[in-house]
């Protein structure tokens, strides 16, 4: 019955927000030309279905939409849908920010989740029944590089959050206040930060079929139909590999402020290289505890030391990973010690007992470490060189570091961008049939199994060792 009975509500809710649309010449003259609150129209509910002909955003981290209204906006109701895909555990979706004070309605991913926060900033106009932003979370592991719709209703005090087709989560917000100012709706960046106590992380993902209160800004923006618009973001699905860094040679490393891995952990790179072996990643800590991510012979492995000793996790790949090709790495750690490492679509879990905090402490290495720790570094860790390759995308729990103007130390020969292998191999890069093995720094060329030698195993012919020719003789008689 009280199901029936908040149901009835919403839809009495949808009724009067559609009646005070209907008696609106038009969204300009009743929004941007009153500064009392205005109930915008509001769709039928329900989940969207993809829209293959929809224009799809690419963000890198560098890239928004942002819509700069006319006039400042008053709402009491909002319908805000979209889609979304990415591999990242944080990210700004949408917010509606004012000059002029900090209310906000913000959706963004955190931890693998979609967060919505509402704040009715009742401060400037002198109210006092402010309760404060209202904060609700719905899904959970969003972050998996598949499409996700999401959808919110705001009706005065209530809030509905839906993510897919899975159960609304609803919230209800305390004291009178119910109007929310905005002046602007931003994607992918928050560049008004006036108000913020905290600024979400960039966003780095796809978008499409955005929809705000009716308006679908996306292809307004993309159309040209609205001239308050500044769009950015790439138009159409591209493969986005963030600030590519080179490290190109062994030695090289850089290293940033602690990683803050205390109670969890939301880690993403991508790599691209030909060496098999190589120190991705350390983080020392207090006592025992450690982190690091490095490739062995062509795979990755995933060392932590909470403070029971030492868990070594491989991930899961069908062949090594050196194979010049970029691939997408999470690895994550959540409070009750569940343990994931993620590469490209394949994923591998294991969940560790006892200390559940990972106390870090001293820099974070990335790319390698000074050539006299290595002999330091855990028992479980095979690393004697650092790795040599790109990295690209790196998101630290949110935090996206620019790898060169960030770091606080920057060793060795790195470079901005990702040229890749000089040369590569080809066809006819070895001669008499020898073997090209791809490196960072060019190409050599295996010969043992011919009769020739050399770099390009072109040099006269050699003696096979050791080998002896049998040649037999077979008779038959009828």
């Amino acid at each position: 019955m009280a199901e029936e009975e908040d149901n009835n509500e919403w839809k009495e809710q949808e009724l009067f927000a559609s009646a005070a649309w209907q008696e609106a010449d038009s969204l300009a003259v009743k929004t941007h030309l009153s500064h009392t609150p205005v109930i915008c129209s509001i769709p039928q509910e329900g989940v969207e279905k993809l829209d293959l002909e929809a224009t799809i955003l690419s963000y890198d981290g560098s890239k928004f939409m942002k819509v700069q209204l006319p006039v400042v906006m008053h709402t009491e109701a909002e319908d805000v849908s979209l889609r979304f895909r990415s591999q990242r555990a944080y990210g700004i979706l949408i917010a509606t920010t004012s000059r002029e004070s900090a209310d906000t309605l913000r959706l963004e991913l955190e931890s693998g989740r979609v967060r919505l926060t509402v704040n009715l900033d009742c401060i400037r106009i002198n109210c006092t029944s402010s309760k404060g932003p209202e904060t609700i979370f719905a899904g959970q592991n969003v972050n998996d590089n598949e499409w996700h719709t999401v959808r919110v209703f705001r009706r005065g005090k209530s809030l509905k959050l839906t993510v897919d087709d899975l159960q609304p989560v609803e919230g209800q917000m305390a004291g009178d206040h119910t109007q929310l100012e905005f002046h602007n709706i931003e994607t992918g960046i928050v560049t008004e930060k006036r108000f913020m106590s905290m600024v979400p992380s960039n966003f780095i993902g796809h978008l499409q079929s955005l929809s705000f209160n009716g308006m679908a800004y996306i292809d307004l923006c993309k159309n040209g139909d609205i001239d308050y618009c500044e769009l950015n973001a790439m138009i159409g699905f591209k493969n986005i590999i963030a600030d590519p860094v080179t490290f190109k040679s062994r030695s090289s490393y850089v290293t940033l402020t602690t990683l803050q891995a205390y109670y969890s952990m939301h880690l993403f790179f991508q790599f691209k290289t030909t060496s098999s072996d190589g120190l991705v990643l350390f983080n020392s800590g207090d006592g025992n505890d450690f982190i690091v991510v490095e490739l062995v012979k062509g795979y990755l492995h995933y060392v932590s030391d909470l403070g029971n000793g030492a868990h070594l996790i491989k991930g899961n790949s069908n062949k090594p990973l050196n194979d010049n090709h970029w691939h997408n790495v999470i690895i994550s750690r959540d409070t009750n010690n569940l343990h994931m490492v993620k590469i490209d679509t394949k994923i591998t879990t294991q969940t560790t007992s006892g200390a559940k905090n990972l106390d870090l402490k001293g820099n974070l290495y990335i790319g390698g470490v000074a050539k006299e720790m290595y002999k330091e570094l855990p028992k479980l860790v095979h690393a004697k060189e650092g790795f040599q390759g790109c990295l690209a995308s790196v998101d630290l729990n949110g935090r996206l570091p620019d790898l060169m103007s960030d770091a606080l130390d920057c060793v060795g020969q790195i470079e901005r961008g990702c040229e890749g292998p000089s040369t590569t191999c080809q066809e006819d890069s070895c001669a008499n049939q020898g073997v090209c093995l791809q490196q960072w720094e060019g190409f050599s060329c295996d010969c043992s199994m011919t009769t020739f030698g050399g770099p390009l195993c072109n040099d006269g012919r050699k003696p096979l060792p050791g080998l002896l020719i049998v040649f037999a003789y077979f008779l038959f008689f009828k």
